[in-house]
Formats: C-alpha cells, structure tokens, sequence
C-alpha cells in the first residue's frame, strides 16, 4: 500500500510510521513557553495573548512543572507542545511533530528498515485527546430566529460605522443587549443537554448561562451555499476584561461571507480582509469581499476557492496590518495566487475609517 492510498483512505502520512513512541512522548512533554518564543510568540509572566481570537489581554497560560501544557481561558482550547504547534501553524499532526523536531534538535525518522512491510503494519490514526464537537446549527438558527438587531447593535454598525442596511441583512447580523431573555425562551425551546453541547450556553451552580459576552452582535458564517457553519460575536460593551471576539470552543476556521462568491464570475475584482469590520465597509462600499478571522487563521481550503479572482487587500496602516499582508501575500504566492495591496492614506488606520470618512461621507 503507497502513500497515495494512504492518504487517500484518511490514513495519517506514511512518514509518521517512522517517528517513534519516545520521541512523540518526548515531543508532548517540551516546554510550551520554549515552543511559543520558537513561534515568535511574546509571553510574559507564563501568559500570553492567545493567537485563536482578538486577544487584548493576555488570556492563555502555560502550567505544570516545565509548563508543558497551556490553555485559554477564554476559547477554552489547550493542550501540549504538539496541539500548541498545530493550532498556530493550522497544520496536522505529523507536521508539527516534524517542526518540533527540528526546531529542538530530535532525530524524528527511525531506521525504515524497521518496517519491511508496510502492510503488516499495525496504522494508528492520531486521534485528539478531546474530541470536536460539531457547529450546532439547530441552537444557532435558533438565537438567528429569535434575535435582531438592538439598538446596541443598530449604534454600533449604523450610525458609528454606517454599515449599509441591506449588507447587515444579508450577513444575517443580529445582536443581543440582555441574554437572560434569551436563556429562558432557549430553555424552553431546547433539552438542557443540546444546550450545553452547542457551546452557547455554560452551567453555573446548577443555573444555564450565555456563555458569549453581552452586549454584542452575532456574526453567523455561511458555506458558499449558504448553510450556516460557524459563528463570531462581537463585544460591544465597555468592559476590558472581555475578549473583543469570540467563537464557539472547538469551531473550525472558516472563511466570512463565503455565499459570494457564488454571484462572481472568474477575473473579477474580490477584496480579502483581516477581520470583518472591514468586510462590512468595503461591502458597504459596493465592492466584493470576504475576510479571515486574523492572519493566524487562516482557512487554508476556503482560501483555495479565491484562485479564480483578482485578490486585493487594504493592509491596516501599522506593523501588524502589513504583517498579516505578509502572512496572506505568501500564502496565496505559494498557491500560484497573486494578492495585490492597495494602499490607504497614512491619515487613515484602516479601511473602515477611511470608508467612514471619504467613501460614505461623499
């Protein structure tokens, strides 16, 4: 059996069959703290941003004896060395046990010989030690149906963004003020259990929660045909100590306002954005666009689907704008994708300001 039928059974890489048991064990007990600052991530004080959401204050620590494990206590994500790896870089098991081996110096491939015959090997599948929950989309249609958007919502994306009305409706964008409402009708509506397993709601002594900070918007994504596969909220409050987004523990990166690209034709101009304030503006604007949740994130298949189109991009004018253009210009360039950069002026942070200012004002 090659690697082609491999792979092509869901069989993890052939090559994995040659990293023993000890140097994976090995691999699982490295120092995360050592891993990030490979990364090029800052920690301070065993903590650090965490890179899976809009992270202002440090919300992801580094634990155990060699702080070989971490955890965000916000996205609820965590694990060791290995996970650490595969989250930050999106790639699978066996690649980040190989960067970890070569970032820290272990001898990953055993002797091939060891394995005469493939076929009669024993092939293990790696298998995360928590599994994934699937998006509940019963309990997300649901709080869709059930909410609109409030007058929080309504100040926040029409008057101090000027988000078009008919983009707002498209994207299906509602917004919740007061979420005690919400989990009494929702517990009326669902079994306490499909509650919690949707990942909207927690339990607190005994007593069901929204586990989204409020007031904020919802901010469902779509597949290109347009069934609902994730969603985002956006904190409108003025607490500092809620993240400014969050998604559902356990959701898969995705691509935001994918149905789009349904009403395009090929060599067509669509603009690519690093969050999706500025999705909405550029939207708003007239022209088309789909945003990544950061430049961390990237939903390498969906991002595969842009071949097709002439990609433009309005960087943030600061260090972390041009970074994330770096990020994506050498994704796509790695995919035979040209990703232009369209410049904003300096006056101007990012496209939603500029759009704000020139673009609706006229």
């Amino acid at each position: 059996m090659d690697r082609k039928i491999l792979s092509n059974i869901g069989l993890i890489n052939v090559t994995m069959l040659y990293i023993p048991e000890h140097i994976i064990t090995e691999l699982s007990e490295l120092s995360c703290e050592a891993v990030a600052g490979k990364l090029g991530l800052e920690v301070c004080r065993h903590k650090m941003k965490c890179f899976m959401h809009d992270d202002h204050n440090p919300s992801l620590s580094f634990y155990g004896l060699n702080k070989e494990k971490w955890y965000c206590f916000v996205c609820k994500k965590g694990g060791n060395a290995i996970s650490l790896v595969m989250d930050y870089l999106n790639v699978d098991f066996l690649h980040a046990c190989e960067w970890l081996c070569t970032s820290f110096g272990f001898n990953c491939l055993e002797d091939k010989s060891a394995f005469p015959h493939l076929k009669n090997l024993n092939i293990k599948k790696y298998v995360p030690n928590k599994p994934v929950k699937p998006f509940s989309i019963n309990v997300a249609e649901w709080l869709l149906k059930n909410t609109s958007l409030s007058d929080k919502g309504k100040e926040f994306l029409c008057v101090e963004r000027h988000i078009d009305s008919s983009v707002i409706e498209s994207l299906r964008i509602t917004s919740i003020d007061d979420p005690f409402p919400i989990v009494e009708a929702a517990s009326n509506e669902f079994s306490r259990d499909i509650l919690l397993d949707s990942g909207f709601f927690t339990l607190s002594r005994g007593k069901l929660f929204f586990k989204l900070f409020t007031p904020c918007l919802l901010l469902p994504y779509f597949d290109i045909d347009g069934k609902m596969i994730g969603m985002q909220s956006r904190y409108l409050g003025i607490s500092h100590n809620a993240p400014r987004f969050q998604f559902l523990s356990g959701q898969k990166t995705r691509l935001y306002n994918m149905p789009i690209l349904k009403t395009m034709t090929a060599g067509e101009d669509l603009f690519i954005c690093e969050g999706i304030t500025d999705c909405l503006a550029l939207l708003s604007s007239g022209k088309k666009a789909v945003a990544v949740p950061s430049a961390t994130l990237l939903p390498r298949l969906d991002l595969c689907r842009l071949r097709l189109y002439k990609l433009h991009m309005y960087p943030d004018n600061d260090k972390a704008g041009k970074n994330a253009f770096d990020v994506l210009r050498r994704y796509f360039v790695n995919h035979g994708i040209l990703l232009q950069r369209e410049h904003l002026p300096e006056d101007y942070k990012d496209y939603c300001e500029y759009y704000i200012d020139c673009i609706y004002g006229k």
